[in-house]
């Protein structure tokens, strides 16, 4: 690779620029910071929203397969009539 004296007079000029005017661009580097952490968790809080919709969304239809694939064993259930605590505790069931 080459040397490029231009190249390498901008990048001196720029850091030497940089350096002398570090006290003015301190607060601008931490305004633009501070705007980068405040998206970021707006960003967050937007996908956390979505995941819990998602969640919610899976608890309901793991809930449905759940009642479709018991609904024989709920049909024998309802014909008993009972919880079982009645045979549990020696009274007769109705």
């Amino acid at each position: 690779m080459r040397f490029h004296p231009p190249s390498f007079a901008l990048g001196v000029g720029s850091a030497v620029l940089l350096m002398g005017k570090k006290q003015h661009l301190r607060p601008v580097v931490v305004e633009i910071a501070a705007l980068g952490l405040h998206l970021g968790r707006l960003g967050l809080a937007l996908v956390e929203r979505q995941r819990e919709h998602a969640e919610d969304l899976w608890a309901e239809i793991a809930d449905r397969a759940r009642r479709k694939a018991g609904g024989a064993e709920r049909g024998a259930r309802a014909e008993r009539r009972s919880n079982g605590a009645s045979e549990l505790h020696g009274e007769p069931s109705s």
